[in-house]
């Protein structure tokens, strides 16, 4: 990408977005233009036409999705489908048509079947988990997969998709149901902590394994692989190595300082024991994490004190 390039980022208010935005910048990146609601809502057709009109981006890093945790997936499925399925095709499109250079599509690790085996390789991506609760999230996003697939196929469209493993950071959703895991975890524990509560329910056994990144690891690579030569339809972006809840929970506990004890509740859902990417194709082309979970814990942490910090 050229310094001047007209950058397209959207979705840019959450985690991985503003990640991104924050590193262009900093790498001296002049012309970047940003995306999200409530300016632009790329589920309406005509939004998003006449945004791309009006912009004519150049590189399109496309991070907007309806994702949330398991409770949401089961309570709205019709709304996780449906508008992921609308941003993906309305954006699709109209990069298409104004002829966008490149298009960076994120996509998810839900993808890849509960049979595959571990570590999670780009060709299992075309397997579908169906009648299970990330159906909905999981069936918009590989349609929007092989979308990019289609169009490089059809029209020598410059579009490709990575798959990050678990990641957070600065932005995250801390609260609710669309938190994530380790956002939600940092919240409970801080909040057990200054309002003196002696426990924290985790849900699940604990044992379930997931591979976590921070936010801004995941902006370094995706801004290295917008400049690194085309190569590959669909790469993963993750650590190489997986921690259990549990793991990652007593290190949020000793990060947040919390002296309580951590319950875990074996009769509330878990998700999918492994979820560990294959990685050998990003780390062969010379990119590799700075940060470890740890400090990605602590910088998100630093950050969320500074945002939603309570007095006791």
């Amino acid at each position: 990408m050229e310094k001047d390039a007209r950058i397209c980022i959207i979705g840019n208010k959450g985690a991985l977005g503003h990640a991104i935005l924050v590193q262009l910048k900093f790498s001296g990146y002049k012309n970047i233009i940003s995306c999200d609601l409530p300016d632009i809502d790329c589920t309406k057709q005509e939004n998003v036409r006449k945004f791309f009109e009006k912009n004519q981006p150049e590189y399109v890093f496309f991070l907007a999705a309806i994702s949330a945790g398991i409770e949401y997936k089961r309570k709205y499925p019709v709304e996780v489908m449906l508008k992921n399925l609308q941003m993906e095709t309305n954006v699709l499109q109209f990069s298409h048509e104004y002829h966008c250079k490149r298009l960076l599509n994120v996509c998810s690790a839900l993808l890849y079947p509960s049979s595959a085996k571990m570590p999670l390789e780009e060709k299992d991506i075309t397997f579908i988990n169906l009648n299970e609760v990330d159906t909905p999230y999981s069936l918009a996003k590989a349609a929007g997969l092989q979308l990019c697939q289609y169009y490089a196929h059809e029209y020598s469209d410059d579009f490709f998709t990575v798959i990050p493993c678990n990641f957070f950071g600065e932005y995250s959703v801390f609260d609710g149901e669309q938190a994530g895991v380790v956002p939600s975890l940092i919240r409970k524990i801080y909040e057990a902590k200054i309002n003196h509560i002696p426990n924290v329910v985790v849900w699940g056994t604990g044992n379930a394994c997931r591979e976590f990144l921070s936010s801004k690891d995941v902006a370094n690579a995706c801004i290295f692989l917008m400049n690194y030569p085309p190569e590959y339809p669909v790469i993963n972006i993750g650590r190489g190595h997986e921690f259990t809840i549990r793991e990652t929970a007593e290190i949020i506990k000793k990060v947040v300082d919390y002296k309580g004890e951590l319950i875990f509740d074996a009769s509330k859902p878990e998700g999918k024991l492994h979820m560990q990417l294959n990685i050998e194709k990003l780390f062969k082309m010379g990119w590799k994490p700075e940060m470890d979970l740890e400090q990605s814990i602590i910088s998100t942490y630093q950050w969320y004190l500074s945002r939603f910090q309570k007095l006791p």
